[in-house]
């Protein structure tokens, strides 16, 4: 109790502190209130809802309040131009306790301080929306029958501040609050002394940050929280006293745990730990419990938090999931190449994998990226991949270069070693293979014989971009056009690789 008359007095001396700029125009809505506006930028005809007053014991002096159902508008005009409404200034509304629902644009991506401040009478959810990136100190403070949240902005920097100046302070019908997924961050003391909290706040798996005190002193939020696998920090206090909370997953991706982090939950009896590399934290962040909880955690990594010396300072781990990784290894066509090394391994085991490729072949590297042979690195975690590897047959480099005298009717004439293929004739060249222009589909058509199966054509341009593959084609294959330009055609069959050089023009 002592804490929240502190906050009180506190945000009251900051109520005085700031004053705000008088308004540059208003505009009547249909409901026959009015808005005021200052212009804050003429260039982009960015607007703010303002109060019309800067009197800084009465923000509507000599106007009337706003009542009712309150839906800020994307966009107004004034002097024939038409300005976005881009933020809620400070004390907008501040005091205007006949408010009874709040609509605020998408274009918003600012909430002022104090800006619902003590509007008591809001009896609707309120949303704060996905381009939302700072709500001010108290922006909704006092809101008494304020039943629910539904945050959705994605990447929030700034909200509240601090203890003092809680943006869901003193809101005491505040029992939900539902996090929208595509949410980065619920930032610092987002949601900090919402004491009426009493659901739990689910969190979506687009979640990477939760601030210090984000939900700190929410005392009745109960049941189980689950931090999604995205959550890499956990900020100080973020969970600090909430009494009510008994279970707690920590997700595979958490590395940090700040202090007090769960400081006096003392509800909490069980925890489960996903990630196999114990979380940093501190020796507060579980201090304060009215009995220590039973933790789980991975098989494969118990020794590991056995000699944390923090995280050793908990009871008798329990364990789950396998107590080995799994090691997977393989590649594209066992005829190409032998891999050894997959197996099961246990954490900080020695892994060494080995590509041996058949006659006729080469190790080109590994699905994920890598390009070591042998490739050798310690087992934290399960992988699978699969060696690459490319064919060393001989290849036979053909310098002849398809290219245009004339321009055919169509669009395009293609000339193949001096010999027209429009003629009725079809050229056949000293590989096997027949080429010709289909004048109706506008496409270059090689024609290769049986026993010259394809696997693979790959067309790239005069930068050594890939434009057009296929892959395990047989008999005839239609190449569509493309634009004008010099290309580079690498054709893959069971025998041999065979490269050409042509222009094309479509002019």
């Amino acid at each position: 109790m002592k804490n929240r008359k502190v906050a009180i007095v506190l945000a009251l001396m900051a109520l005085v502190a700031f004053p705000v700029k008088a308004q540059d125009f208003a505009v009547r809505l249909n409901s026959g209130d009015s808005l005021f506006f200052e212009i804050t930028d003429a260039q982009r005809l960015h607007v703010t809802v303002v109060p019309p007053s800067d009197d800084g014991t009465d923000y509507y002096k000599g106007h009337q309040k706003i009542s009712g159902v309150l839906v800020i508008p994307a966009t107004v005009s004034h002097e024939e131009q038409s300005y976005t409404v881009t933020a809620i200034g400070e004390r907008a509304f501040s005091g205007c306790t006949e408010v009874r629902m709040v609509s605020i644009p998408p274009t918003v991506t600012t909430i002022g301080s104090y800006a619902f401040y003590g509007c008591v009478g809001i009896g609707d959810p309120v949303v704060i929306g996905e381009n939302v990136t700072r709500v001010g100190l108290s922006a909704f403070y006092g809101c008494a029958q304020l039943p629910a949240v539904v945050f959705k902005a994605r990447r929030c920097m700034f909200m509240g501040g601090s203890l003092a100046t809680a943006v869901f302070g003193n809101c005491g019908r505040l029992t939900k609050v539902t996090i929208g997924e595509g949410v980065t961050r619920i930032p610092d003391y987002a949601f900090c002394g919402a004491d009426g909290l009493s659901n739990t706040v689910v969190l979506p798996e687009s979640l990477e940050y939760i601030g210090e005190y984000a939900f700190s002193f929410c005392s009745k939020m109960g049941g189980e929280v689950v931090i999604p696998d995205g959550v890499t920090t956990i900020g100080e206090c973020a969970y600090n006293q909430c009494h009510a909370l008994t279970s707690l997953t920590l997700g595979a991706a958490v590395d940090t745990i700040g202090s007090r982090a769960f400081y006096k939950c003392i509800g909490l009896r069980t925890v489960m730990v996903r990630t196999t590399t114990p979380p940093r934290m501190e020796s507060s962040t579980f201090s304060s419990l009215s009995k220590t909880p039973s933790v789980s955690i991975p098989c494969v990594s118990k020794t590991l938090y056995e000699k944390d010396a923090t995280w050793s300072q908990l009871a008798a781990f329990k364990t789950h999931g396998s107590c080995s990784f799994t090691v997977e290894a393989d590649v594209v066509s066992a005829a190409e190449a032998q891999v050894l090394g997959s197996g099961s391994y246990k954490y900080g085991d020695s892994v060494t994998l080995v590509v041996a490729p058949a006659a006729g072949y080469a190790f080109v590297g590994w699905s994920d990226g890598n390009k070591e042979n042998p490739r050798m690195f310690i087992a934290r975690d399960d992988l699978k991949v699969s060696a690459l590897t490319r064919s060393t047959k001989p290849v036979t480099e053909k310098e002849t270069i398809y290219r245009v005298d004339t321009v055919f009717s169509e669009g395009m004439k293609v000339i193949h070693d001096t010999v027209d293929i429009f003629t009725t004739s079809q050229p056949v060249d000293a590989s096997g293979e027949t080429i010709a222009f289909d004048s109706a589909q506008k496409r270059v058509v090689w024609n290769f014989s049986e026993g010259e199966r394809m696997l693979t054509l790959m067309v790239f341009n005069a930068s050594g971009e890939c434009i057009y593959r296929t892959d395990n084609v047989n008999g005839k294959l239609k190449m569509q056009r493309f634009p004008t330009g010099n290309y580079f055609v690498r054709v893959e069959t069971v025998r041999r690789t065979l490269n050409y050089r042509f222009f094309m023009n479509n002019e």
